[in-house]
C-alpha cells in the first residue's frame, strides 16, 4: 500500500500541514489524524493534494515525500508521464527509498499488457525493479517482477535472466501479504497471460491451498430445480454425500475456495459461457491503389522527361557533323564542362551507348553525338527533376505499405486480446463454483464454525456480543431464521441464482427477561463482513398473542398494532439450528432454534409469566 507520511483531516480528508491539527480547508480541529493513500484518492480531492504537494516542493525542491506523493497522485489519475517525472525527481533526491523505484517501475507499464511492451521499456522496468528488490525484497516487488518476466519474456518465448517466474511465485507464497498488493497492480497493468492470472488467483486465495474437485454432476441436476425445492429436498442428503466435515466441523472441498471473494465474483460474473468474440478483419494491402500510384508517377516522370528535353536545365549534347580541329576543341570543351553519360555510335543499326565517359573517343568518326550533365547547379536541377518522380513514388509506396502494416498489427493485437479474454472467460466459466457449492458456502458462513468472519463469531454470537447480551441469561430459545432473496427487482418471483444467491436476509429474535429483541439484517454474500442489525424491541406485557401463519410469526400488540418476524417460505432456514439431534455438532444448540413453533412455544411461556 502506498501510504505517505502526510496526514489528512478527519472531517473533509484534505491534507494537513505539518505541525498543525487545524484543517486549512474546513477549519476543523483534528484530535486524531490519519495517513493517506494518494493512489486511492476520491476525484474531488486530487486537486487539493496536487496543490498541497506543489506548495511543499516550492518550499523545498528536495522534499522527497512531496515529490513521491505528487507522482502517486498522478499515477492514480493514470497520468503516467507526470507520475514518472516526479518519481525520477524523487529517486534523485532519495536513491535509497525502494518504494520509489517500485512505483516508478509500475508507472512505466502505463496500463499496457506486458506481452506487448517494447524491449527498451521492458529493460527499464527490469532495471528499476532490480534496484528496488536489492534495496528491500518486498512481496509486492516480487509479484510485479513475476508478472513482468512471465508476460514479457516467457509468454513471448524469450529467455529470462535471473530467477524464473515460477521461482518468484514460490518465494511470494512464503511471504506475508500486504494490503491491496494485487489490486494496485491490476489497476495499472493489463494482464492476459493465463499462467500469470492463475498465479495471482492463488496468491489472492492463499497459494498451495488444495481445492477438491467439485461435483459437477450435482450442479447439472440442481440447476433445473427451483431454489425452494432445492433447499427443502436436498439440503442434508446432498451435503452429506458430496462434502466431508473435519473434526472441527469445517467443510472440505469446493466450498473452501469460495472463502476468497474473487471466487464468488467468478460465480456471478461467469455464470454463463462467454460469447465468441467478433474479431476484426485485417485489411489487405491495397494492390490496385498501389498500381494506380505507380501509373500516376510514371506519367509524371514522362512529363519531367519532356520538360528536361525542351527546357535548358543543364542536360546538353554535342553533335559531330565533321571531324576537324574545331570539332575536336568543341568536344574537349564539352567534356570539361559536362559529365558525359552517353554517346550515339555512328554505325547504323547500333543502339545508343550509355555509360560514364571521362574523355572523347580517339576517332571521332565513330561517334555522332555525346550527351552530358552540365557541371553546375542547372545540371543538378535537371537530374533532380528526372529522379524526383521516382523518389516520390518510392516514398508513397512505403507510406501505403507502412500504414497498412500498422493497421494490421493493431488489429492483430486487439484480436489477440479478445481471444485471450475469451479463453480466460471460458476457463473461469468452467472453473466457477456450482450453484450448490455457493449455497453450501453460505450455509457454512452462517454456522458457528464460520472461517470468514474476522471476529470469529457467527451472526448470532456477533449480534449478542454487539448488544452486550449473555446467552446464558436467555429464558427461552433464540430464534435464527435466514433465507435467500426470491424476488427480482420488479418484485416478481425468481429462481435465478444470480439474484437469489446474492443476498441473505436473516432475523435473530432474542428473548430476554422482560422483552423480545428482534434484530433484522441483510448479508451481501460478496462481502466478508456482516453489518450491524436493525433492532426492534417489544416488552412481553405489550404482547397480546402470537401466531405462526405461513411465512410469518404474527405478534399482536396492545393498542391494536402488530409486528412480525418474516420466515423462509421453505419452512427451513439456509442454516438451521436443530433440536432433535444433539450428536450433530454443527447444528445442535440447547439455546438456539430455527423452528418457529419451538420458539413461539417457549416465548408464550415467558409472556404468560408477565
Amino acid at each position: 500500500m502506498a501510504t505517505l507520511k502526510i496526514l489528512r483531516c478527519k472531517n473533509c480528508t484534505a491534507p494537513l500541514p505539518a505541525g498543525t491539527t487545524t484543517c486549512p480547508k474546513c477549519h476543523a480541529v483534528n484530535l486524531v489524524q490519519s495517513e493517506v493513500n494518494p493512489l486511492q484518492l476520491p476525484s474531488n480531492l486530487t486537486n487539493d493534494y496536487i496543490e498541497f504537494f506543489k506548495q511543499q516542493t516550492e518550499a523545498n525542491p528536495k522534499d522527497t515525500n512531496a515529490l513521491f506523493g505528487m507522482g502517486l497522485v498522478y499515477m492514480g489519475l493514470k497520468n503516467y508521464e507526470l507520475a514518472q517525472r516526479n518519481f525520477k525527481l524523487a529517486v534523485d533526491q532519495s536513491p535509497l527509498d525502494a518504494d520509489v523505484y517500485y512505483y516508478f517501475a509500475l508507472s512505466l507499464f502505463e496500463g499496457h499488457n506486458p506481452m506487448h511492451l517494447k524491449n527498451t521499456i521492458t529493460t527499464r522496468i527490469e532495471e528499476w525493479l532490480h534496484t528496488a528488490t536489492n534495496r528491500q525484497a518486498k512481496r509486492k516487488y516480487l509479484i510485479l517482477q513475476m508478472i513482468l518476466r512471465q508476460g514479457a519474456f516467457v509468454a513471448n518465448g524469450l529467455q529470462v535472466k535471473g530467477e524464473q517466474p515460477v521461482e518468484l511465485f514460490e518465494r511470494i507464497c512464503t511471504m506475508v501479504p500486504e494490503a491491496d498488493e494485487i489490486k494496485e497492480l491490476e489497476e495499472h497493468i493489463q494482464i492476459t497471460d493465463r499462467q500469470t492470472l492463475d498465479w495471482l488467483e492463488q496468491i489472492k486465495n492463499g497459494a498451495y491451498k488444495p481445492v477438491a474437485k467439485r461435483p459437477t454432476d450435482v450442479n447439472e441436476s440442481c440447476l433445473g430445480l427451483g431454489m425452494n425445492t432445492f433447499l427443502v429436498a436436498d439440503s442434508v442428503s446432498m451435503r452429506d454425500e458430496y462434502f466431508m466435515f473435519s473434526d472441527n466441523g469445517d467443510f472440505e472441498g469446493g466450498i473452501s475456495a469460495l472463502e476468497a471473494i474473487s471466487k464468488r465474483e467468478e460465480f456471478f460474473d461467469f455464470q454463463y459461457p462467454p460469447c465468441e468474440p467478433e474479431l476484426e478483419k485485417k485489411p489487405f494491402y491495397p494492390l490496385w491503389r498501389m498500381i494506380k500510384v505507380a501509373i500516376g508517377y510514371f506519367f509524371l516522370w514522362i512529363v519531367a522527361l519532356v520538360v528536361v528535353d525542351v527546357v535548358p536545365v543543364g542536360l546538353n549534347h554535342i553533335k559531330i557533323e565533321k571531324v576537324d580541329k574545331q570539332t575536336k576543341a568543341d568536344v574537349q570543351a564539352f567534356f570539361e564542362k559536362h559529365v558525359v553519360i552517353a554517346c550515339e555510335p555512328a554505325e547504323e543499326g547500333q543502339n545508343e551507348s550509355l555509360g560514364w565517359y571521362r574523355e572523347p573517343a580517339e576517332d571521332l568518326n565513330t561517334v555522332l553525338k555525346y550527351e552530358g550533365i552540365e557541371r553546375s547547379w542547372m545540371g543538378l536541377a535537371g537530374v533532380g527533376l528526372l529522379i524526383l518522380p521516382i523518389i516520390l513514388f518510392v516514398i508513397h509506396w512505403l507510406v501505403i505499405i507502412g500504414s497498412t502494416a500498422k493497421k494490421r498489427r493493431e488489429i492483430a493485437e486487439r484480436n489477440n486480446d479478445k481471444k485471450a479474454w475469451f479463453n480466460i472467460a471460458t476457463f473461469r466459466h468452467k472453473d466457477r463454483s456450482t450453484k450448490y457449492e455457493y449455497m453450501e458456502f453460505c450455509r457454512h458462513y452462517l454456522s458457528p464454525q464460520s472461517p470468514c468472519l474476522s471476529t470469529s463469531y457467527d451472526p448470532v454470537s456477533l449480534a449478542l456480543k454487539e448488544n452486550n447480551i449473555d446467552e446464558k441469561d436467555m429464558r427461552g430459545k433464540i430464534l435464527f431464521v435466514n433465507y435467500f432473496e426470491d424476488e427480482d427487482m420488479d418484485g416478481d418471483p425468481t429462481t435465478n441464482p444470480l439474484i437469489t444467491l446474492r443476498h441473505i436476509y436473516y432475523v435473530i429474535a432474542i428473548p430476554q427477561r422482560d422483552k423480545l429483541v428482534m434484530l433484522k439484517n441483510r448479508w451481501d454474500t460478496m462481502t466478508d463482513t456482516i453489518e450491524s442489525c436493525d433492532s426492534e424491541s417489544v416488552f412481553y406485557r405489550n404482547i397480546l398473542s402470537l401466531n405462526v401463519s405461513g411465512d410469518e410469526i404474527e405478534i399482536d400488540l396492545v393498542g391494536g398494532t402488530s409486528t412480525g418476524i418474516v420466515l423462509p417460505s421453505t419452512k427451513e432456514s439456509i442454516f438451521s439450528y436443530q433440536d432433535s439431534d444433539p450428536s450433530n455438532a454443527m447444528t445442535y444448540s440447547a439455546t438456539r432454534t430455527s423452528d418457529p413453533h419451538v420458539f413461539v412455544k417457549a416465548l408464550e411461556t415467558l409472556i404468560a409469566s408477565h
